[in-house]
């Protein structure tokens, strides 16, 4: 005699319009909270007939949502609810994929869609050099500052299987030509950054942050263990300061938090919902014609625009 079970629908209806901001991480969370909460063997399916636009690096969070669960569960697609623009562009950069669309590469505007093991961070690295730092148009750095810079965006990627306790470390961008900008998401589903800052201050027997994202990125703040006087938390201070340069845009979304930093401001909210593990969305201003170069490097070099 066999034993079956029955298996739980449930439809996911993407909105209208997603964009890389506060809102838009709020809307994406909300609308895929039940691939985080419905119970295992349910079935999923994603409807995305109401999609005007979504920014094409926001996939990898519905990625890591499917990653997360598809050992468990079943997914797939309203037939008919994936347009030909989006067909084209889901099957180009990767995402496509999990519904079985796949078309060559035809521009270099896509970051490609990947999925990473935690153990994998030299291929990260890889990817980080081939696919944003290499990038046509991208800002000049100094050699040293580039491999610094992708040091450090490799120290986040890191963070996630040493903080988050997770597998998966899931990454995607694009490139938009008519903005001059290129952005670039990962995402992971582990511990957040707020779980993490609170247990160490738990243990510090001290105050929590009130912002935990932004206590983190300031530099040599980090729950890593201090090693040879130095505590880490490197990454994220670097990028802010580049960023800050460049003209670009840094957002990070952890748990209900919600941190923004820009060269005009920083800001530090919360959502209505809580993502369960961390966003790091970096956007280059691809119209920045400066050179950057590591403050020790200036000996070698004159008419330098911006200094590290």
């Amino acid at each position: 005699m066999k034993v079956g079970y029955s298996m739980k629908e449930c439809i996911i209806k993407l909105p209208s319009t997603i964009h890389s901001s506060k809102k838009g991480y709020s809307k994406l969370i909300e609308t895929i909270q039940p691939l985080f909460e419905m119970p295992n063997n349910t079935h999923f399916i994603l409807d995305f007939s109401q999609i005007k636009w979504l920014d094409a690096n926001l996939l990898a969070i519905i990625g890591a949502a499917i990653e997360h669960r598809h050992p468990n569960c079943r997914f797939e697609y309203l037939k008919g609810s994936i347009n030909d623009t989006q067909a084209d562009l889901w099957g180009r950069n990767g995402f496509g994929r999990y519904f079985k669309l796949e078309v060559p590469k035809r521009y270099d505007t896509t970051v490609d869609y990947t999925v990473f093991k935690s153990e994998k961070a030299k291929e990260f690295g890889l990817y980080i050099d081939d696919n944003l730092l290499t990038k046509n148009g991208f800002p000049q750095l100094s050699p040293e500052l580039k491999k610094r810079i992708s040091n450090n965006i490799q120290e986040i990627f890191g963070n996630a299987p040493l903080h988050g306790k997770c597998y998966n470390v899931i990454s995607c961008g694009q490139y938009y030509p008519s903005q001059k900008k290129l952005t670039f998401t990962i995402v992971d589903c582990g511990i957040t950054i707020n779980k993490n800052v609170e247990e160490y201050f738990l243990y510090l027997r001290q105050p929590i942050p009130t912002h935990s994202i932004k206590w983190a990125t300031i530099e040599n703040n980090s729950t890593k263990q201090i090693v040879n006087g130095k505590s880490g938390g490197m990454g994220l201070a670097l990028l802010k300061e580049f960023i800050g340069l460049n003209k670009g845009r840094l957002q990070i979304c952890s748990g209900n938090e919600f941190w923004e930093y820009t060269t005009t401001k920083e800001s530090s909210s919360h959502i209505d919902f809580k993502f369960p593990g961390t966003i790091v969305t970096i956007t280059i201003n691809m119209n920045d014609h400066n050179s950057y170069l590591l403050k020790d490097e200036i000996e070698n070099t004159e008419n330098i625009n911006n200094l590290f």
